[in-house]
């Protein structure tokens, strides 16, 4: 299963009761966006990769079409002898997560030119 979100397509939730706070929910949002990508809506992509090894190049194919500024992926199934060079490529940041036992783990890939850390 794939997800593709666009920033400009995100809605403020129930929590927010009133149509001032909402408008200027709506609007933070946007300025984090333009300031993150330059005016150019942010693009999240979240895979359930199933086992990230066996489908490296379809992965890579779904990057390569969608060009997600951010890459959530879940069910990862790597481990810490994977080296992030055997998977990854160098035009994005990866942070894992891997599970010491069979299956599970989750990542995070951003672009590199997105100011990120782990906090």
């Amino acid at each position: 299963m794939t997800s593709i979100l666009i920033s400009r397509e995100v809605e403020v939730g129930p929590m927010f009761k009133s149509t001032a706070q909402a408008s200027a929910k709506k609007e933070c949002v946007a300025a984090t966006v333009e300031h993150i990508s330059e005016g150019k809506p942010l693009v999240l992509l979240q895979v359930n990769c199933s086992s990230i090894c066996n489908k490296i190049i379809e992965f890579w194919s779904l990057i390569d079409t969608y060009n997600p500024d951010v890459v959530i992926g879940t069910e990862a199934w790597l481990s810490e002898e994977i080296n992030n060079v055997e998977v990854f490529r160098d035009d994005y940041i990866t942070f894992r997560r891997d599970r010491c036992s069979r299956g599970g783990g989750v990542l995070i890939c951003v672009k590199n030119y997105t100011d990120c850390r782990v906090l």
